[in-house]
């Protein structure tokens, strides 16, 4: 009988605290055969570790649960976008600046400001129609061509639209003939530019 009251005091005081065990002490020397066999089983204290630290209503753990992590993909994904898009807007205004003031242009516009059919249709001081105004097309020195369009206005407040086409003959160092250099009337009509 005091064996087996020796035994089931041994393990109960393993998941017992330390406060609780110096209590049951006295009784536990009450009904054990042998009194010092059982103090130092009884005394013992439990060692925390991760089964003991998970059971359930341990002294020193609180029970509750996580919060859940706080997503972060909606702020990241309009990021990305508003990346993206002044990428794009700043490439592509870059581009028509590099266009704007490359040479090809800068002369098809001198050239065109002293044409006399444009100067009688579209008066003197031809210039551009803003002050960042649109170039499309694309300009490539390396490659040989130029192929470029935009509109243009006199004093007499009439726009008109410069078209230039040009490409180069053999490697770099070759001549340059202009196909199509002209500037289209409102009306449809072409001026032409060519020298």
């Amino acid at each position: 009988m005091s064996l087996s009251l020796t035994g089931y005091f041994s393990r109960t005081a393993r998941l017992l605290t330390l406060k609780q065990q110096r209590q049951l002490l006295p009784f536990c020397r009450k009904y054990s055969s042998t009194p010092g066999a059982a103090t130092s089983a009884s005394i013992e204290q439990p060692q925390k570790t991760w089964d003991t630290a998970h059971a359930k209503n341990p002294a020193f753990a609180i029970e509750r649960e996580l919060p859940l992590p706080r997503s972060r993909k909606r702020e990241v994904g309009i990021f990305v976008a508003v990346a993206i898009v002044t990428w794009g807007l700043g490439s592509i205004i870059a581009f028509n600046y590099q266009r704007m003031t490359s040479t090809p242009v800068t002369a098809a516009l001198f050239t065109a400001r002293h044409n006399e059919q444009v100067l009688q249709e579209l008066g003197s001081q031809l210039n551009f129609t803003s002050s960042f105004p649109w170039i499309s097309g694309d300009i490539s020195h390396l490659k040989g061509f130029v192929d470029v369009e935009f509109d243009v206005v006199g004093n007499k407040g009439i726009v008109g639209h410069l078209v230039l086409k040009s490409r180069r003959t053999g490697k770099q160092n070759g001549e340059w003939h202009t196909a199509e250099f002209y500037v289209r009337m409102p009306d449809g009509r072409k001026l032409d530019c060519n020298i």
